[in-house]
């Protein structure tokens, strides 16, 4: 634990969100840029409160416990529903269907060696591309979304009926199912911890769990940025120290990402909630052709070199493969 003990202070009707020390020096203000952001005090993985300011100019704090970094102040679910439902929304998505067909058939393979015989429910659906590949190798797949806009496009496109709504409201009618996937969904989620309890409640006992979410903290690439920056050879597009955006959603940013996962904060949530880690390596994300992919296929092979050889991810994401424990999590 570190000596100076903060509390989260929300200062005026629009004013400022700031963390401020108990003791001495002088407050470390994280600057509130919208009306509607909501500000944590806790931790969501220890349950710790020595959070403190790791880039103030991107709002990022840092849970000195257990490291799990995350932003602070953030938006509401309610306004990340909105977000997520614009019509624009998966317009990318669709120009890249025959790519992203690609990387989802990738993705199925890889499942394939640790996948439990039986059900499979996808959370976070998107517009099911995933789901209409490993239909074949499941007995019945089910996907959930929040995207009214991505649920829309997954029935006229595929012919898929997705749940609509986050795992923790929706009513299963008690299925229970015997694999569960989140690929890049954990880190847009506001309570990790209560969504990875709930997939342990929905999960069959040795049920699976794969987990996909960006390594943007200790990826190579992330590393030379923040050296770069440092020494004033590049310029940050977002003005923080690690090259993370300052979060808004006024459509400047593609993505909303509210935590920030290493492998070890991952694998210590996924203990807490009930689960053991089996596997952990790299996903495949990337979409693009010709050139290019030939380009990311040879990163991505000497990546999973250098994770075969060493153990040590330098990649853009982490992949995690977990099974339910017998016993219900404290």
């Amino acid at each position: 634990m570190l000596s100076r003990k903060p509390e989260l202070i929300l200062v005026g009707h629009k004013g400022i969100r700031a963390l401020r020390s108990l003791s001495s020096p002088p407050p470390l203000v994280l600057e509130r840029t919208q009306d509607k952001l909501e500000a944590i005090d806790i931790c969501n993985v220890c349950h710790s409160k020595d959070v403190t300011v790791l880039d103030g100019a991107s709002n990022i704090c840092r849970c000195a416990e257990c490291g799990f970094v995350f932003d602070n102040p953030r938006p509401s679910p309610e306004d990340l529903v909105g977000f997520y439902s614009r019509p624009s929304k998966y317009d990318s998505w669709l120009a890249d269907a025959e790519a992203r067909d690609r990387l989802w058939k990738d993705r199925v393979s890889r499942l394939l060696r640790t996948r439990k015989p039986g059900s499979l429910l996808d959370i976070g659906a998107g517009i099911g591309q995933f789901l209409v590949h490993a239909r074949p190798h499941y007995t019945t797949v089910y996907g959930s979304e929040i995207s009214n806009t991505a649920i829309e496009i997954a029935f006229q496109k595929y012919g898929l009926s997705l749940y609509r709504g986050t795992i923790e409201t929706i009513d299963f009618a008690g299925r229970v199912f015997d694999n569960l996937t989140l690929f890049h969904v954990l880190e847009h989620v506001t309570d990790p911890t209560a969504l990875l309890r709930r997939c342990y409640s929905l999960l069959i006992a040795g049920g699976v769990l794969v987990i996909a979410v960006p390594n943007d903290l200790n990826s190579l690439r992330a590393r030379i940025k923040r050296i770069l920056c440092r020494l004033g050879l590049k310029q940050s597009q977002h003005g923080g120290s690690l090259g993370l955006p300052r979060l808004t959603l006024d459509g400047s940013l593609d993505e909303i990402h509210l935590s920030h996962f290493t492998p070890g904060v991952l694998k210590r949530l996924l203990r807490e909630c009930g689960f053991t880690t089996i596997d952990v390596g790299l996903d495949r994300y990337y979409v693009t052709i010709g050139k290019a992919r030939i380009t990311q296929d040879i990163y991505y092979a000497l990546c999973s070199l250098v994770h075969s050889l060493f153990r040590v991810n330098l990649y853009d994401t982490i992949l995690v493969i977990a099974h339910k424990q017998p016993d219900v999590p404290n």
